[in-house]
């Protein structure tokens, strides 16, 4: 049953790719104001991942998307490379993925609500990927899967 309820309204693979991580840098002007700087190169992928998936969406007609309902995402990093995948720091290539999706696949990723993202490290494989699914939550599937990660969560002392 748990099972069935998790199947995603959105998945989509990116093959031979390593997401580059949300790493900001400050940068102070001469009157003291700070600016956050974040690298071209991340900027680049977002923006190719946002043209992909509106170009996608609108050969396929889906019209689920920009959605405002709460969010369950999924992110699995596919590693080749050992060095990578000993390196990889999860939470700033999420943030990479989750601002990619902002706008085309929902408007804030405030909406994001159960977040789940890990990494596997591909011994017999020449590439990277990263592969991502979206899931709308209802209120029962959201029930449903906090009884379960509760399960996992340290008892408060």
């Amino acid at each position: 049953m748990l099972l069935k309820s998790l199947e995603p309204e959105l998945t989509h693979l990116e093959g031979n790719v390593l997401v580059p991580a949300k790493a900001l840098s400050y940068k102070t002007a001469i009157d003291g104001s700070i600016t956050e700087v974040i690298k071209p190169r991340t900027h680049q992928f977002e923006n190719g991942l946002k043209a992909k998936l509106t170009e996608e969406f609108k050969k396929q007609k889906v019209t689920l998307f920009p959605t405002k309902h709460p969010l369950f995402v999924s992110i699995r990093y596919g590693l080749h490379a050992k060095k990578e995948f000993e390196s990889l720091d999860l939470d700033n290539r999420a943030k990479t993925i989750l601002d990619a999706l902002k706008g085309v696949v929902y408007d804030d990723d405030r909406q994001v609500k159960i977040l789940l993202t890990d990494k596997v490290f591909l011994e017999k494989s020449s590439e990277s990927y990263v592969l991502f699914s979206v899931k709308f939550l209802t209120k029962r599937l959201e029930k449903l899967l906090e009884r379960r990660m509760a399960q996992l969560r340290p008892t408060p002392v």
